[in-house]
């Protein structure tokens, strides 16, 4: 079992330590991203379209070995001015209880205002399906910054890596400040499971 007490406040040093990004250049792929959003006026909900463009960029952890890289995905979703940036990584600290991290950036002018927590990840085989869920613990940074560690537990880790790498799509769902819900859903087929095996497949 994870220690979430210890888990969150490594989590939060992790996030605090890091450095941004600089996306590198070279292949870049364009995929599918979805939100739904909870409506009291529409037993439906809201569906809002938009893309995720995924690339890699080295790792700047100074502990990761020569070549390792982080998979990023850049989001917008226009209609509802959602920009989100997902950092996925190997987690090479010890004294953190996960095998990977994913890190959320989100841009401050989302139109649906602040987020007050994102409720972990689940994977799934199409945009329809139903997610199971990834063993992980999400730590609230702010309301633009959170971060997931992947449990360490060896049959967490074993069934983590196989439903990431097996399933196209990633659920992420959101808590809003308001109490409403919704779920952003992002496809990760085709040309970008090369990315995920290389980083999950250790």
């Amino acid at each position: 079992m994870m220690r979430p007490l210890f888990l969150a406040a490594a989590l939060a040093w992790t996030i605090a330590a890091s450095l941004p990004a600089t996306a590198r250049d070279g292949l870049a792929t364009t995929m599918r991203a979805v939100l739904y959003e909870e409506d009291p006026s529409n037993p439906k909900g809201n569906r809002a379209d938009g893309k995720i463009i995924w690339r890699v960029e080295p790792t700047t952890d100074a502990a990761a070995p020569s070549g390792d890289v982080t998979i990023r995905g850049d989001i917008e979703v226009p209609s509802r001015n959602l920009r989100m940036t997902l950092s996925i990584r190997r987690n090479f600290d010890p004294a953190l209880p996960a095998t990977h991290t994913m890190q959320i950036d989100v841009a401050p002018d989302f139109a649906a205002g602040k987020i007050k927590q994102v409720m972990g990840l689940l994977m799934k085989v199409n945009e329809q399906a139903k997610g199971a869920p990834i063993a992980a613990l999400t730590v609230r940074i702010d309301d633009t910054h959170f971060l997931i560690g992947l449990s360490a537990v060896p049959q967490d880790a074993s069934n983590n890596s196989l439903l990431i790498r097996s399933r196209a799509w990633i659920d992420i769902p959101i808590l809003y400040a308001t109490q409403r819900r919704a779920i952003l859903a992002v496809e990760k087929d085709g040309d970008v499971l090369p990315l995920f095996n290389t980083v999950f497949g250790h």
